[in-house]
């Protein structure tokens, strides 16, 4: 087995036949920073022409050990074991360069190419060139945690915007949907997951999104329901519905799906005491609570959808119905054409 290390490397081309140093005081060095992202990939050029010899050597953050990735003596280009922890590492043809896709986190640190060419005169030119990687980790879907979804009237609501990944800065925006499906954008904040409500009405009711921003993507949160209780008027509602389809998917006939997906019909309306839900298909009753699901859709479940709210301590109620189209997968992808 052979153990590459920067001082055998160097001891192996001083005994290349033909080969002397005349001046090894003269190293070329420079220093290239590059920001990465993880997941995606990153080239390092070694250089604009293919030398005779050269070695890659990675150094982890916080250590000073240089250990060999790939290095080349003559007999083309041989990949180090270490490289598999580094993403998919390939020597770029006919150069000493590397291209690096699906870069983990792991593969953050110090790259250092040394490479040695032979001119036409007598010695040697040694250039060593590192490269400092920093990776950036892309935001992953947000979701909203929120300590009282049903606040009364007057009180305080604290809204946090979870992640389970993603590189800092972060910027936050929320978005609050009415019940009159009007979208407004209420808050942006910088490095701060959480939003404040203080002395809540019934106008904070409604749906809310949240957005989580850095450097290199953005992803949103699926909405959620906000319920003010109104206090002052002890019984009330209930409100029209609003009606949540899962997944969300809009054409002109109304709310569609694909065949044997699952889909599920959220209904909330504001009232107090809280509603009571019972889901209607075509008129006939198909089901008693908030949320209805049906597993594994298919064209005959086509229709129209209500979802009665009932207040029984009021004896009063509200309606809404949507239309839900269910596709084949082939007739989906005509209707987008």
């Amino acid at each position: 087995m052979l153990i590459i290390t920067w001082r055998t490397a160097i001891f192996f081309v001083c005994a290349l036949p033909g080969v002397e140093i005349l001046d090894p005081g003269q190293v070329v060095y420079s220093e290239t920073r590059t920001n990465g992202v993880v997941g995606r990939g990153v080239i390092l050029e070694c250089g604009p022409t293919l030398p005779d010899v050269y070695i890659w050597g990675f150094t982890k953050p916080g250590t000073d050990t240089i250990r060999a990735i790939v290095y080349n003596f003559g007999k083309g280009p041989k990949i180090q074991k270490l490289a598999n922890d580094l993403g998919n590492l390939t020597v770029i043809s006919n150069s000493a360069s590397l291209s690096i896709e699906k870069l983990p986190l792991a593969a953050e640190g110090v790259y250092t190419c040394q490479h040695i060419l032979r001119p036409l005169f007598h010695g040697l030119s040694v250039t060593r060139l590192p490269f400092v990687i920093t990776l950036t980790v892309p935001v992953t879907k947000p979701y909203i945690v929120m300590s009282d979804s049903s606040p009364v009237e007057g009180t305080s609501v604290t809204m946090r915007c979870g992640l389970e990944n993603g590189t800092g800065p972060i910027n936050y925006k929320w978005e609050q949907e009415s019940r009159e499906s009007q979208l407004t954008t209420v808050a942006e904040i910088y490095d701060d997951n959480r939003l404040n409500v203080t002395d809540v009405n019934r106008n904070h009711t409604g749906w809310y999104r949240c957005i989580a921003i850095n450097q290199v993507n953005q992803q949103r949160s699926d909405r959620v329901w906000l319920d003010t209780i109104c206090k002052r008027l002890l019984n009330i509602g209930p409100d029209q519905p609003q009606i949540d389809v899962t997944p969300y998917s809009v054409t002109e006939r109304g709310y569609s799906a694909l065949e044997r997906e699952t889909v599920s019909l959220l209904c909330q309306a504001s009232s107090n005491p809280p509603s009571q839900y019972v889901w209607f298909y075509n008129n006939s009753q198909v089901y008693a609570g908030p949320q209805y699901t049906i597993n594994r859709i298919l064209r005959m479940h086509t229709g129209h959808y209500a979802c009665l709210a009932q207040n029984t301590y009021l004896n009063t109620r509200s309606r809404k119905t949507i239309t839900l189209t269910v596709y084949c997968e082939l007739n989906q992808s005509a209707l987008h054409m």
